[in-house]
């Protein structure tokens, strides 16, 4: 049996619209990579700094998905369910 290699990642970056407590802006990082027949998909907690993402805290592994529509919509719901409970610290 042969596996087929995953292609490029592709990243997306979200703003949630707060800092944290050293001013820095918070955002997520939605990643997306795939073979064709498995589609992985992470949400990474970042920050904007000196004008680019950086990821923060522990790196998030990847989950699979049947289909690229799914793996989309997990990913997006899941940033967006980040950012809404994001607080401001700063």
């Amino acid at each position: 049996m042969t596996t087929t290699e995953f292609g490029e990642i592709v990243e997306s970056y979200l703003l949630a619209g707060k800092l944290d407590n050293k001013g820095r802006r918070i955002g997520f990082i939605v990643g997306f990579r795939d073979n064709g027949s498995d589609y992985r998909a992470w949400v990474q907690n970042a920050r904007y700094v000196n004008g680019e993402w950086v990821d923060f805290g522990v790196r998030q592994r990847s989950k699979s998905f049947p289909s690229q529509q799914v793996a989309n919509t997990w990913a997006y719901s899941t940033a967006r369910a980040r950012i809404a409970n994001v607080k401001k610290v700063a």
